[in-house]
């Protein structure tokens, strides 16, 4: 499944990580390009390869729900 990931090509899938407002958001643009599920953790190893590898791309928020309905943001880059 998390292959999927990275059959996406490199523009495409910056393109929708760039364009997303957060992590969930940047995962569900990749699932649609992919045309199936796709595990979060893929999605983030292929932006982490990506920025290793030169690649600009932009930090997105990673929201967490914690106990009792409270979220909390993180910046995921």
């Amino acid at each position: 499944m998390g292959d999927r990931v990275w059959q996406i090509p490199q523009e495409q899938f910056v393109a929708a990580w760039n364009g997303a407002a957060s992590l969930p958001e940047a995962v569900e643009r990749v699932k649609q390009l992919a045309g199936g599920a796709v595990p979060r953790w893929a999605v983030m190893a292929r932006a982490a390869a990506l920025r290793k590898g030169g690649v600009e791309r932009r930090s997105l928020p990673a929201v967490r729900k914690l106990d009792e309905g409270h979220c909390t943001e993180a910046a995921v880059g």
